[in-house]
């Protein structure tokens, strides 16, 4: 259905008011982050504009030697390593296990179609860099010939072109409208899709480039706040709507929202549409760094502190670069009777490397042209240097050691406590991306009773980067199996190592297992196989299950088959292909018994062969004793009998 004129001009009015609002509400953040990230991406910046004048005019360097982009990678390359991963937790233990599986597996599903990867560390960057960062969350139909949908985790290019009302929570759930700002649509474009002239949408030129090719639109999101009334019956079930004949003994209004995204231009509402979630707006900031003063907002990102000492550090560098390029260029006294005759060659002699001048002799000066000595290089300037480079990693909080770079540490614990205080430093950030993503699922746990709303089969991911399939919102007599729709679900966060390191550290772990204790390998060895990293891991993995047992190798095939979305009958049919090759369990445990009997019998066995080689180690010291005390009583008597004589 179409919106009204009337519609669409108050629609646009409330936006253009609340747009001013936003941007006010923020600008100062704003700015600041802007000039950061142009100190950081535009080395003209990090020169004052009129010394970098006063300088160019008198020919002296103005040299930029950029050492923030180091801190900041340093700090993404932390966060790239240890990944935030979301996990669905029931709220109570009235809903479904099985059904927060599924919802964490879908989620998992979701980041890795989107590739999300990309977006979360375009955010993260930005907020270690700036203090705005931002990501989206959408939805689109699974393919053309499906009425299926599927979200998307998305960045956003511009997270200063993302302004949100008023709001007090983190993740800006609380507010109650939020814009976008972008200007890649092009006019030709614009023109051909809308069948109007282009407008631009009004906002500030600073955070959105002004072009003459494009136009400037904005997404607006706005909560527009529902009521509806719950009943909770005698039994105890809450209703929204009575059946006849049912009364209730509680009932109370509840305050619900729906959500609108409509697109505008500077005079049109030009397309607009309901958000499936009923509770969150899907744009996603990440922050740097928060205070509050007085009242007032204020976000920073890492480097905000550190643009003065990096201004510093520019400068004595320009200076020493200054002092040691003119040394070569000290100038010569000399008459003008002595280069009169030789005038190109000596005006070229600071600019080429000659051999020797001419000159001619000046009775009033028999000892020719002189040169004045070099200046000599300053320590003073040297050391300013170096307690500007000191500086500007105290004032960040990330020290040599953090970077990896030789400092003052030796041992190995120094080093690592050293690094551990500048990871303490920067965490903040990191746990702040963490509260974003949290936000993430949050969102994807509100859209999902919308957009999974028929029975289909959905790919889940698991933690170990493998898929499997499962059904949802099955018919059956029973009722509904899988319902994405019933139950109160939230998320966590977990931050850890990627699964490529898990993968490195189980493998080393279960080596060392299988070294303590042999007989496990026949159980695990498939799993040891499949760790490794050597091509044909897989298939070696697979030749290695033929030899487990019969209901390990059933729980293997059971797991294969789930993941590749076999029917209830299939399974069936597996365990039935299994049931004639189970072993009775009475029997493993005898045989695994016998087997731990004879790994202690040879234990034991080592233990009395060391006591017996213990044995025969004293036996020979103490028959070298023996023969000892013998040799010296024979030597004794020998003396006596010659004294005798």
């Amino acid at each position: 259905m179409s919106l009204s004129t009337e519609k669409k001009a108050k629609i646009l009015r409330e936006a253009k008011d609340r747009f001013r609002i936003a941007s006010d509400y923020d600008r100062h953040n704003r700015i600041a982050a802007y000039e950061d990230m142009e100190f950081i991406a535009n080395e003209r910046s990090q020169w004052p504009e009129q010394i970098r004048k006063d300088r160019e005019l008198a020919n002296q360097p103005c040299l930029v030697i950029n050492k923030l982009p180091v801190f900041i990678d340093q700090v993404v390359g932390d966060q790239r390593q240890n990944r935030p991963s979301i996990k669905v937790i029931p709220v109570d233990s009235n809903d479904d296990i099985n059904t927060a599986r599924i919802l964490g597996g879908w989620m998992r599903h979701v980041q890795s179609i989107s590739k999300s990867d990309i977006a979360i560390d375009h955010g993260f960057e930005h907020a270690v860099a700036c203090g705005y960062g931002a990501v989206r969350v959408i939805t689109d139909y699974v393919s053309d010939m499906t009425t299926d949908q599927e979200a998307y985790i998305k960045k956003i290019d511009n997270a200063l072109a993302v302004y949100w009302g008023p709001c007090s929570e983190y993740d800006c759930s609380d507010a109650m409208y939020c814009f976008v700002v972008s200007n890649d649509m092009s006019k030709e474009e614009f023109e051909e899709k809308y069948k109007e002239q282009p407008v631009d949408f009004a906002s500030d030129s600073m955070f959105v480039e002004y072009s003459k090719d494009t136009v400037r639109l904005a997404e607006y999101f706005v909560k527009e706040p529902m009521y509806t009334t719950i009943y909770q019956l005698s039994d105890g079930t809450i209703v929204k709507k009575l059946e006849e004949g049912q009364t209730y003994v509680k009932k109370r209004d509840v305050k619900s929202y729906k959500i609108m995204w409509y697109l505008l231009s500077g005079d049109s509402v030009l397309d607009y549409k309901e958000w499936p979630g009923k509770k969150y707006i899907p744009i996603i900031p990440i922050w740097g760094k928060e205070f509050n003063v007085g009242g007032k907002r204020y976000v920073r990102g890492l480097i905000r502190n550190a643009k003065d000492v990096q201004r510093m550090y520019n400068y004595w560098s320009s200076i020493d670069t200054e002092v040691v390029a003119l040394q070569p260029r000290n100038p010569y006294f000399v008459t003008p009777e002595m280069i009169q005759n030789h005038q190109t060659m000596w005006d070229e002699a600071g600019k080429k490397n000659r051999f020797y001048l001419l000159f001619d002799p000046d009775r009033n000066f028999p000892s020719g042209p002189k040169r004045e000595a070099p200046p000599q290089l300053s320590s003073a300037l040297t050391q300013k240097i170096a307690t500007t480079d000191q500086e500007m990693r105290d004032v960040i909080g990330l020290q040599k050691a953090s970077l990896g770079m030789q400092s003052n540490e030796r041992s190995g614990a120094a080093i690592r406590e050293r690094k551990q205080e500048g990871d303490t430093g920067t965490f903040a950030f990191i746990d702040n991306l963490s509260r974003s993503i949290e936000h993430v699922g949050r969102v994807l746990l509100d859209i999902a009773p919308t957009i999974l709303d028929t029975e289909r089969i959905i790919r889940l991911g698991l933690d170990d980067g493998e898929f499997e399939f499962d059904a949802v919102n099955v018919q059956s007599s029973a009722g509904i199996i899988n319902d994405l729709s019933v139950g109160t679900f939230d998320v966590v966060v977990t931050t850890g190592p990627s699964f490529t390191t898990q993968r490195s550290e189980a493998r080393q772990s279960m080596q060392e297992f299988i070294q303590y204790y042999p007989a496990a390998a026949p159980l695990i060895g498939d799993l040891y196989a499949k760790a490794m990293d050597w091509v044909g891991a897989d298939e070696f993995a697979e030749r290695l299950t033929e030899v487990l047992p019969p209901a390990i190798k059933l729980k293997a095939a059971l797991k294969k088959a789930k993941r590749n979305g076999a029917s209830q009958e299939e399974l069936e049919a597996i365990q039935a292909q299994f049931s004639g090759q189970q072993s009775n369990p009475v029997e493993e445990s005898k045989v695994l018994i016998s087997q731990i009997e004879v790994e202690i019998e040879k234990i034991k066995l080592l233990q009395e062969q060391e006591k017996l080689k213990a044995l025969q180690i004293k036996n020979q010291l103490e028959f070298s004793r023996d023969k000892q005390s013998v040799e010296k009583a024979v030597d004794e008597i020998l003396a006596e009998r010659l004294n005798e004589r």
